[in-house]
């Protein structure tokens, strides 16, 4: 596929349009390598799920001119744009249907970029579901995406000795829906090896997210599973020829463990009775999500000029970036609000009169009650009720996660995620916030830590809640007296008093990274014993 393709379809094709089917383009590189992969065996033949510009076609056209390349599409635009540019082939078959609803075929060779995709703008997917879970006898997450599907279904359709490589979001390697998929790419010994682009900039610019390369073959050879890390994209043909970054035994690999840990460098160890997982403490939960904010959040001038009362709206942090210290008070709370920022969360009790019915009435008119959250509610404008938690944490981040200590009476919404203590954690809340806020928990948590492009990291709740802390035991060593002043040193330089540091620095020794090659990998469970593997 050449430069000019894909710019002339740019010119006429709008983003809204290639956002909605998810397309971005595969680099000539990238879909040559992938296409050597998949006719490595010997194939004569070669199916794109997701054919887009044919991409896959010409770099396998240049590699064997005689293949018989067979594909689908379901934009009929993209297909139509490519139809023009390239005229009738003599040995090309695209069929213009949807990929997820075919079944009854399979396979010598697979390539695929599928569409990227969150499972929000996956339109038709209870139907696709229902025929995963008729064809496959496999029932999916309802957080599980559109690229996930292609793979899954593509594994399926893999006859023996055929090959697949898929180039999509490595998300699925660390969430809870991407369990069944890498129970599916471990079975039998089909996945050989997964390459993170940590070039994604270089490939595809516009993708805020992990993305690499999945390499499987339907051999029935079990070997160990390598991981490699592709910083820049020319060292890419010959990287199957490189050391690993892993090399794991696939009897080693849990599909409900996260997996980007493999593509570090080094693993992460930890056995030791002064670390607890935090869920001993508390659950950590996501932010309300309202599915409207501009409908649902305000500032106080917006309001008084609805003619809305203060007493129907809840104190709310509505973005990140509204807290700018670590420590979070009610005064810092009611200046925000002094500068009309948007803090005040529409609270809907009983049945709305008045002014509230009127707004209500106009929310409708411009349709906020159709958004995807709102209208899963009844009635769509009431939301959860939440008090306000204690600790928050950032969802996203960059070089260094987000913790803040919450003394006022505000709630949030979902940029930040909510700590509610138990009977354990109320004791301990600010001594935990300290250990957050240390050098020790940045090493320790980041194990934890989705790593997405660009450099920007995420926390799901569960990576938090099944993350470490250190135990009563430990946390007991900071006097109640000593906690105080910190917090307040803390609330003032944004960062930690050298003698608080201190007290959490020797924790890291159970966090010392191997450099040697990773042969097993056990199953986190909730004593938090991971072990680690020596030279």
């Amino acid at each position: 596929m050449t430069r000019d393709l894909i710019d002339s379809y740019s010119s006429v094709v709008d983003s809204g349009h290639r956002r909605e089917y998810g397309q971005f383009f595969t680099p000539p590189e990238i879909a040559a390598f992938m296409c050597r992969w998949a006719l490595s065996a010997g194939s004569p033949s070669l199916y794109d799920p997701a054919f887009g510009l044919g991409s896959f076609y010409f770099a396998a056209t240049s590699i064997t001119p005689s293949i018989n390349f067979t594909g689908m599409e379901l934009d009929t635009e993209i297909l139509n744009h490519f139809n023009a540019y390239a005229h009738k082939k003599e040995n090309l078959t695209v069929a213009c249907r949807d990929y997820l609803t075919q079944w009854g075929w399979t396979c010598q060779a697979i390539v695929c970029n599928p569409p990227y995709m969150r499972f929000q703008h996956f339109i038709n997917r209870s139907k696709v579901f229902a025929s995963f879970e008729r064809n496959l006898r496999i029932r999916l997450s309802g957080y599980t995406n559109i690229a996930s599907a292609f793979l899954l279904k593509s594994l399926s359709e893999l006859r023996h000795n055929g090959r697949l490589a898929y180039i999509m979001p490595l998300e699925f390697l660390n969430t809870g829906y991407g369990a069944i998929i890498k129970e599916r790419l471990l079975h039998n010994g089909t996945l050989k090896a997964l390459i993170k682009l940590e070039a994604e900039k270089e490939v595809f610019p516009d993708v805020t997210t992990s993305v690499g390369i999945i390499l499987a073959s339907n051999d029935g050879v079990i070997a160990p599973v390598r991981f490699y890390v592709l910083k820049n994209l020319r060292d890419l043909s010959d990287i199957l020829s490189t050391c690993p970054m892993r090399e794991v035994s696939a009897a080693n690999l849990n599909p409900s463990e996260k997996w980007l840990k493999y593509f570090e460098n080094g693993h992460v160890s930890f056995c030791s009775p002064d670390l607890v997982s935090i869920d001993f403490y508390g659950r950590f939960t996501r932010g309300i999500a309202t599915g409207a904010n501009e409908f649902f959040t305000m500032s106080r001038s917006k309001a008084e000029k609805l003619g809305i009362a203060r007493e129907c709206f809840i104190s709310c942090i509505t973005k990140s970036a509204q807290v700018r210290t670590p420590v979070f008070t009610q005064s810092n709370y009611e200046e925000l609000e002094r500068i009309d920022a948007n803090v005040l969360l529409l609270n809907v009790t009983g049945e709305p009169t008045g002014e509230i019915h009127n707004y209500v009435q106009y929310g409708e008119k411009m349709g906020f009650h159709l958004r995807y959250l709102t209208k899963m509610r009844t009635p769509w404008f009431k939301l959860e009720r939440r008090k306000p938690a204690p600790l928050l944490f950032g969802v996203f981040s960059r070089e260094k996660f987000k913790v803040v200590r919450n003394f006022s009476s505000a709630i949030n919404l979902t940029c930040y995620h909510c700590f509610y203590p138990n009977l354990f954690g109320r004791q301990v809340c600010d001594a935990l916030f300290l250990y957050f806020q240390s050098k020790a928990a940045r090493q320790i948590l980041s194990i934890s830590m989705r790593h997405y492009g660009d450099g920007l990291e995420k926390f799901e709740p569960n990576d938090l809640n099944f993350a470490l802390a250190p135990s009563p035991g430990w946390l007991s060593k900071l006097a109640p007296d000593a906690v105080k002043n910190a917090i307040k040193y803390c609330a003032k330089h944004k960062t930690l008093p050298k003698e608080v540091e201190a007290i959490f620095d020797p924790l890291t020794r159970f966090a010392e990274r191997s450099t040697s090659k990773v042969i097993s990998t056990p199953e986190k469970d909730k004593s938090s014993c991971y072990q680690l593997v020596p030279e």
